[in-house]
C-alpha cells in the first residue's frame, strides 16, 4: 500500500498482516480480526497555535498579506478595510502573477509551504510587466491563513495562463482549512491576478484605517513600481507620522540635491527585508532596497535591531542625466563620477540621522531610567549618587543595545553596591571569573538565595578548613603541634561520625579542671591560658559534652560525653593509653560529673598503634567505649564525610590562603648565630 503523503498521516500500527485504506479510515487485518483507526484530527485552536500572530494580530495578517502581493509580483494592490457599520467586508486585490487550478490545489493545502525550495528566492515579473527579479518574503507558508484573522471566511478569486478559479474558504474547530471549488473556467479569461473577499461576519479589528496606513507606509514604500491603495487612496509619504518620518535635502556639489526620505518603524521586523536604502532614479527604483556592504561598512551593521527598523529613500534625479543607472536598473554603474560623489556624501548623511535619532532615543532612555532608580539613589550620600548618576549616563551613551529595563536593572545594582560595607569587591570578583563560570553563579542563583547559599557555603567552608589545617599539621612532629591540634576537635567532632553532628556538644571546663587536679599538678602551665583542654608532656585532651533534660526539660547532667586524647607523633598506642582513658571516666565519675547512664565515646589519636592494639576497648557495659585511631584514619573520614570535595576544591581562594597562613606558622624562626670568640 502506497500512502498518499498530501494527505495526514493515519494512526499506525504494528506487526499487521494486511492492510488497505478505506474510505476515511484504515482497516488492519490482525491475527483474523478487523482493527479500525481513524485519521489524526485538529483540536480547537491549532491553527491559532500553529499560525499564531498572523490569525489573531490584524497588523501581522495585513503586512503578511501585502506581502504575498510583491511576492506574486503585483505592481498595484488594493485593500477594503472591514467595518461592520458600514456593512464593509475585508478584501485585497492585486494584479500579480495569480494562481492555476493545480497551483491553488497544491499550495492551499500543502501545510508548511515552503515557497523559497519550491520556487527559488526571487520571483519573475509576469509576461506583461518588465522588472527584475523580487526576492521575495513568503517562506513558512502560513501567510495565506492571514485573512481568517479579518474575516470569518473568505473567496478566493484568481486568474492566471487564461484560467479563472473561484474557491470558497473556510474552516471549522477541528479542520483548520476547508477548500471549495465554486467556479473554475478552464481557458480564455485575460489578465491575471488575485482577489480575496472576505465572507460572512464581519470582524471589528483593533487597527483603525489609519493605524493600517501607516503601518503599510513604513514598509512598503520603497519601491515605487509597488502601490498599495487603502479604502481607494493610494498610501504615501503623508500617511507616515511625523515622529516616524523625517525628510532630509543634501547637497551634491556639482550634481544637484538628493532628497532622504527616513522611515523608521518604531519596532524592530524579524528581517531586513524592505529595510536598508532605496534608491529612486526619476521616481524609479534602482535595484533592491537593502543594506549593501559599502552601507554595512560605513554606516549601520545590518544585523542591528536599528537595520530591521529603519528605512531610506533616497531620491536622485539627477543621477539619470549622469548616465549613472545600469541599463537593466539592476544597479548603479561603478566608477561613474557622478555615483561614486553622490554615495559617501548620502552615506554619511544618513549616519548622521542615525546618530542624531540614536541621540535623542538615549535622552529619553536616560530619563526614564533615572526618574525609575531615583528614590533608591536619592537615598545614597552626594559622592555615591553622582558615581551611579554617571555609570547610568555612560551605560545609555556607550551600550545602545542594552534596553530601558536592562539598565534600570544595572543601575539599581549599582545602587546597593554602595550601600553595602563591601561595595565594588563584588564587582572585582565578577570581572576575574571565567565565562562558565559566570554561567554557573547564574544557575546557582536561579535555584538558591544568596542567603541559602551562604549558610550552606559557610559550613562547607569551616569543615574543609578543618580538613586542610589538620592535614597539614599532622605532619609536623613535636608537642607543640599537638597543642595546637586540640581546637581543631572542639568543632570537628563530626569527623568521628554522624552521631556527633549535633551543635550542642561543648567544651567541659569543668572536667579539665578535675583532670588537672588528677595530675596533682603535674600538667603544663600553659594549660591555664588553654581551659578547654588538658595538656601533658605526651599529648593533650579534650572534654566535649552533651547535656540531659530531666522531666522539667532542665538541664540535669551529661548525657553523652566525647574525650578526644591526642597524642605526640612517634608515640605508639596501646594498652597504657586506652587505660589512660579510663582513668579519666573513673575520676569524673567519682567527683559527679557523669551519670551512670552517662554514655563515653574515648578517641585516642596518634600517628601509630602498637600490634593487636587496635580494637576498641568497652567498659561499664558497653556504655563506655575507648578506640585508638590514627590522624590519617580519621583525616580520611572527615574527607569520606564530605564526599572528598576537598579533593575537588583544593584550590580554592580560602583553602590556598589558609594555607600561606599555616606555612607561616609552622615556619621556624631564624635564629642568628653566636659570634665566634676572638673575631671582631
Amino acid at each position: 500500500m502506497v500512502r498518499d503523503c498530501t494527505q495526514p498521516l493515519a494512526l499506525t500500527t504494528i506487526g499487521f498482516a494486511e492492510a488497505w485504506a478505506s474510505d476515511g479510515f484504515i482497516a488492519t487485518k490482525l491475527e483474523g480480526r478487523s482493527v479500525q483507526q481513524e485519521n489524526i484530527f485538529y483540536e480547537d485552536r491549532f491553527l491559532e497555535s500553529w499560525a499564531g500572530s498572523i490569525i489573531t494580530n490584524p497588523s501581522t495578517a495585513i503586512v503578511e498579506l501585502v506581502a504575498n502581493c510583491w511576492d506574486a509580483y503585483a505592481t498595484k494592490v488594493e485593500i477594503s478595510w472591514p467595518d461592520p457599520k458600514k456593512s464593509k467586508q475585508f478584501s485585497i486585490s492585486d494584479n500579480g502573477k495569480g494562481m492555476t487550478k493545480a497551483e491553488f490545489d497544491y499550495i492551499w493545502r500543502a501545510m508548511s509551504y515552503d515557497r523559497i525550495a519550491k520556487t527559488g528566492p526571487t520571483a519573475a515579473p509576469p509576461p506583461d510587466v518588465e522588472g527584475l527579479p523580487r526576492f521575495v518574503f513568503g517562506k513558512n507558508g502560513k501567510g495565506r491563513f492571514a485573512s481568517f484573522c479579518l474575516t470569518k471566511n473568505y473567496i478566493v478569486t484568481s486568474v492566471k495562463d487564461g484560467q479563472k478559479i473561484v474557491y470558497k474558504v473556510s474552516r471549522t474547530a477541528n479542520k483548520p482549512l476547508i477548500t471549495e471549488l465554486v467556479e473554475f473556467v478552464e481557458k480564455g479569461v485575460e489578465g491575471h491576478g488575485t482577489t480575496i473577499t472576505g465572507e460572512g461576519e464581519i470582524r471589528q479589528t483593533n487597527l483603525t484605517v489609519e493605524q493600517a496606513r501607516e503601518l503599510l507606509g513604513g514598509r512598503f514604500l520603497a519601491n515605487p513600481s509597488f502601490k498599495v491603495s487603502l479604502n481607494g487612496t493610494p498610501i504615501s509619504f503623508a500617511d507616515i507620522s511625523k515622529s516616524s518620518l523625517s525628510i532630509v535635502d543634501v547637497e551634491v556639489p556639482g550634481y544637484g540635491t538628493a532628497k532622504i526620505y527616513h522611515i523608521d518603524t518604531g519596532k524592530a521586523d524579524k528581517t531586513t527585508k524592505q529595510h536598508g536604502i532605496a534608491w529612486w532614479v526619476t521616481n524609479r527604483a534602482v535595484g533592491e532596497c537593502k543594506w549593501r556592504g559599502a552601507d554595512v561598512e560605513r554606516i549601520l551593521d545590518g544585523r542591528t535591531e536599528k537595520a530591521k527598523r529603519f528605512t531610506f529613500i533616497v531620491q536622485a534625479d539627477f543621477l539619470n542625466k549622469e548616465n549613472a543607472v545600469k541599463e537593466d536598473w539592476s544597479g548603479f554603474i561603478e566608477k561613474n563620477v557622478a555615483w561614486d560623489t553622490t554615495k559617501p556624501i548620502v552615506q554619511d548623511k544618513i549616519r548622521e540621522i542615525i546618530d542624531n535619532t540614536s541621540a535623542a532615543e538615549r535622552e529619553d532612555k536616560r530619563s526614564a531610567v533615572l526618574q525609575k532608580v531615583g528614590q533608591s539613589v536619592n537615598s545614597l550620600p552626594l559622592l555615591s549618587k553622582d558615581r551611579v548618576r554617571s555609570f547610568a549616563n555612560e551605560v545609555v551613551d556607550t551600550c545602545p543595545n542594552f534596553g530601558e529595563q536592562e539598565i534600570v536593572q544595572l543601575t539599581s545594582i549599582l545602587a546597593k553596591l554602595e550601600k553595602s560595607k563591601s561595595q565594588y569587591g563584588l564587582l572585582e570578583i565578577l570581572h576575574n571569573q571565567e565565562s562558565h563560570d559566570l554561567d554557573a553563579l547564574h544557575e546557582v542563583l536561579s535555584q538558591w538565595t544568596i542567603g541559602m547559599a551562604k549558610v550552606v557555603l559557610d559550613e562547607i567552608q569551616g569543615r574543609l578548613k578543618v580538613i586542610n589545617e589538620l592535614r597539614i599539621k599532622i605532619q609536623i612532629a613535636g608537642i607543640d603541634e599537638v597543642k595546637e591540634l586540640q581546637p581543631l576537635f572542639a568543632k570537628g567532632l563530626w569527623m568521628f561520625g554522624d552521631k556527633f553532628e549535633s551543635i550542642h556538644f561543648t567544651s567541659n571546663k569543668g572536667m579539665t579542671t578535675v583532670i588537672r587536679e588528677l595530675f596533682d599538678g603535674k600538667s603544663e602551665k600553659a594549660s591555664l591560658n588553654r581551659p578547654d583542654f588538658v595538656i601533658r608532656g605526651d599529648g593533650s585532651t579534650g572534654f566535649y559534652s552533651l547535656p540531659s533534660y530531666n522531666e522539667d526539660h532542665q538541664e540535669a547532667g551529661v548525657q553523652h560525653l566525647v574525650i578526644v586524647d591526642l597524642k605526640t607523633t612517634k608515640l605508639s598506642l596501646g594498652s597504657k593509653e586506652k587505660e589512660q582513658i579510663w582513668k579519666y571516666v573513673k575520676e569524673l565519675k567519682k567527683r559527679g560529673h557523669i551519670q551512670p547512664d552517662t554514655r563515653i565515646d574515648g578517641f585516642v589519636l596518634g600517628d601509630q598503634i602498637e600490634s593487636g592494639e587496635g580494637g576498641t576497648r568497652t567498659e561499664d557495659n558497653d556504655k563506655v567505649k575507648i578506640q585508638p585511631l590514627l590522624y590519617g584514619t580519621i583525616l580520611n573520614r572527615a574527607e569520606q564525610r564530605l564526599l572528598k570535595l576537598y579533593d575537588k576544591v583544593k584550590d580554592a581562594p580560602f583553602l590556598l590562603t589558609q594555607q600561606e597562613e599555616l606555612a607561616k606558622f609552622i615556619e621556624p624562626i631564624p635564629v642568628a648565630q653566636a659570634l665566634l670568640e676572638g673575631v671582631a
